[in-house]
């Protein structure tokens, strides 16, 4: 027998009435959030807006994370969900200025993960901040400091897997000399205002997180982030709080997928963005929940078909870092890289016929993210040309696959050589990358020094010039007559 949320769907998808069922949640969100209980007079303060990177998302007063100190904003909200034991901080990607701030917050609030759904630049426009070291290994630095909060970030471990990257960092308060493992989840494949390429990659990055125990009640809340904090890290909060209400009442008949995420929205404005995305949070918590029930758990999702086999853990580290809380709960980041399993990631999920949100554009209405001007770039050209450098790295990896399988005599040299090319083709894509980031910040630095003299050139002051050149030209005929 099926479930409430599996006939909804069914319903929703024969019909193709996303688009309006999005809509309708939007409203009924909107309706919800309506009062003084509900401002962002907070975010909207002179000395704060600075610091947001969207206009149109601000955290409410009265669920925004506060800082210790004087200057007291993030843009940063606590979401809990009491149904599932849950506690999420949403947040946006950090910009320049903000880092300390992100970093502070990750210190006071004792947060044992970060998990980044974007990439640093997305269609040609940076959407976040590089706000820890890339390491020694791609020619910069190990270490990032920050002395405004007096917090040091130093790169332990990194391993790249087929959809995502987990780091491990060292984060160290400078004056107490006290040091924390900070674990760094970063889904790469993750596309901006669109879903992830399949719900098996998804529920196997879900899981990733969880079998480090750093989304559990008793440690502290992790923060989630995209590039605005509403789209896809309010997927990725929404099915993962209805999978643990499956796990916890043994049955998806009492999970309500639209008033779970309208609950959501009380605590951050505009979560999940597109109707595409609310199509992809049912279909995976229907997954997911599929694969709770049969007894098999999320875990049985990664042992499918993968297309990159997972290279051995990098060499134990020293013991420099304090042990976790709860050692017998929470593995390490070496631990994680060894439970996971070498196999091959699921094939994408198949586009659904005739569907409209195929062709729906990437914005929907209020909820989108709305850029500030900084946040724009001018060379149309140039963003197309990063576009096909990052999206053609999958094409890399399939010629390569094809190339290895061709000319090698045994799989295990296959599997060898194959990890041996994608190595090399994310070593040349982060170079490229962070060429692409600096070019772009050149040319942000250009434009804000040129800035202050725009407000000079007003119609206004054209119009003076013109009238003073015309008056020149007659006294200097005048004269020559």
């Amino acid at each position: 027998m099926t479930s409430p949320t599996e006939r909804e769907f069914a319903e929703f998808d024969s019909n193709s009435v996303w688009n309006e069922v999005y809509q309708r949640l939007k409203n009924e969100a909107s309706l919800t959030t309506l009062g003084d209980e509900f401002s962002t007079k907070l975010a909207r303060d002179p000395d704060n807006r600075r610091k947001n990177r969207y206009r149109d998302v601000s955290p409410y007063d009265h669920s925004r994370v506060v800082l210790s100190g004087d200057n007291n904003y993030i843009n940063a909200s606590l979401l809990k969900v009491p149904d599932a034991s849950r506690q999420y901080i949403l947040t946006q990607g950090p910009l320049e200025h903000t880092m300390c701030d992100f970093w502070q917050m990750t210190w006071e609030q004792n947060t044992k993960a970060v998990v980044m759904l974007n990439r640093v630049i997305e269609k040609g426009a940076l959407k976040c901040a590089q706000y820890w070291p890339l390491g020694s290994n791609y020619g910069y630095e190990d270490e990032m400091y920050f002395p405004e909060c007096g917090l040091r970030v130093t790169l332990i471990t990194e391993q790249d897997f087929q959809h995502f990257s987990l780091r491990s960092l060292e984060l160290e308060h400078m004056e107490s000399g006290e040091k924390r493992e900070v674990l760094h989840f970063h889904y790469t494949t993750w596309p901006d205002f669109g879903v992830p390429s399949s719900p098996d990659a998804f529920l196997h990055f879900l899981h990733s997180v969880r079998q480090t125990n750093s989304l559990a009640p008793d440690v502290g809340p992790a923060i989630v982030h995209c590039s605005a904090g509403i789209g896809r890290s309010g997927t990725f909060c929404l099915v993962d709080s209805c999978l643990v209400m499956v796990e916890k009442e043994g049955t998806m008949d009492n999970i309500n997928v639209r008033e779970s995420l309208i609950r959501m929205r009380s605590f951050r404005m505009g979560l999940i963005q597109t109707a595409d995305q609310l199509r992809f949070s049912y279909l995976a918590i229907i997954q997911g929940a599929q694969a709770i029930l049969k007894g098999s758990g999320l875990e049985s999702l990664q042992t499918q078909n993968c297309s990159e086999g997972v290279p051995p853990p990098p060499p134990q580290r020293t013991s420099s870092l304090q042990p976790p809380a709860k050692p017998k709960t929470m593995p390490s980041a070496l631990q994680l890289l060894s439970a996971l399993d070498e196999n091959e990631d699921p094939p994408a999920l198949p586009p659904k016929k005739n569907s409209p949100l195929q062709r729906q554009s990437g914005f929907s209405g209020w909820d989108g993210e709305m850029a500030t001007d900084d946040d724009l770039t001018d060379d149309d050209e140039d963003d197309e040309e990063f576009d096909k450098l990052i999206d053609r790295d999958e094409d890399k990896e399939n010629i390569g696959d094809n190339v290895i399988a061709a000319d090698s005599d045994s799989e295990s040299d296959s599997e060898m050589q194959r990890a041996q090319v994608r190595q090399r083709i994310r070593e040349q894509r982060k170079q490229e990358t962070m060429q692409k980031i600096k070019e772009m910040k050149d040319k942000q630095r250009r434009s804000e020094r040129w800035r202050p003299y725009k407000s000079f050139f007003t119609p206004s002051v054209y119009f003076g010039i013109a009238v003073l050149v015309g008056i020149a030209g007659v006294v200097v005929y005048r004269y020559m007559l």
